[in-house]
């Protein structure tokens, strides 16, 4: 099974893209539900058309979180990072690239997620442009794709 984590700024919906693209919440705990924030690792997993099975770990993306998005992260090679388009880079956005720059071997993939009343292409455009100067130097893609999960 290959796995695949989440990055990004606290409430960009990551938790609402890994629920839309395998019917599964992966926030578990009471408190998470109460707050409506993602606190501990959450797991997930799906089987795609081709029979491939691919498990996800939602991590926290609140700054108070910070460990156990590291816990999530490390093990894992492939990094969803997501971006809300209707929010733009946040300090955690940058936080979190950070991270998974120093890891190395990771590939991230930036999906955005648009607003419900559409994109805004500066926000996409200034996301492009970090992840492209952030992995400038590697040879791993960044690749950009707008998403609707609202």
């Amino acid at each position: 099974m290959r796995t695949v984590a989440t990055a990004g700024h606290v409430d960009h919906g990551k938790s609402a893209l890994i629920l839309r693209l395998t019917g599964m919440d992966p926030d578990r705990l009471a408190e998470e539900k109460r707050r409506g924030l993602t606190i501990d690792l959450g797991f997930a997993w799906t089987t795609l058309p081709s029979g491939r099975e691919i498990g996800f770990v939602d991590v926290p993306g609140h700054e108070r979180f910070v460990r156990n998005m590291l816990a999530g992260v490390g093990p894992v090679r492939l990094v969803l990072f997501v971006v809300a388009l209707d929010e733009g880079w946040k300090p955690q956005s940058e936080e979190h690239l950070a991270i998974v720059d120093v890891l190395g071997e990771f590939v991230a993939t930036v999906a955005p997620q648009a607003a419900a009343g559409g994109t805004q292409p500066s926000a996409a455009a200034q996301a492009d442009q970090i992840l492209a100067s952030a992995f400038s130097d590697t040879d791993d893609d960044a690749c950009l794709v707008a998403v609707r999960i609202r």
